[in-house]
């Protein structure tokens, strides 16, 4: 399994203008093979912080994902709107364990 976690800093407002695309990306991506999650969500402490996480299947289903049509949409989305900063990271969870 692949987790990516991370988070995208929207300058004020901007995430605003940017939810539609959102909502959009992450129900097109529940109907992809190989997704097992797939979620964005503001940040409790800073509202103009979105924060991504995703699980996938395989190294496949996640390229399958990355040259999406939905995909492209959402990058053009992204670009048409100002972003402070980004962190997003790729783990390996093949040593994956529940704890609550």
């Amino acid at each position: 399994m692949l987790i990516i976690e991370g988070w995208l800093h929207f300058a004020p407002g901007e995430i605003e203008k940017f939810a539609e695309a959102a909502r959009i990306m992450v129900e097109a991506t529940h109907q992809e093979d190989g997704c097992l999650h797939y979620s964005f969500a503001r940040d409790m402490n800073d509202p103009d912080i979105l924060r991504i996480a995703e699980r996938w299947t395989d190294e496949a289903a996640l390229d399958a994902h990355l040259t999406s049509p939905h995909m492209a949409a959402f990058g053009a989305g992204l670009a048409q709107v100002e972003r402070i900063g980004a962190d997003i990271r790729l783990y390996n969870g093949d040593e994956v364990r529940r704890i609550m």
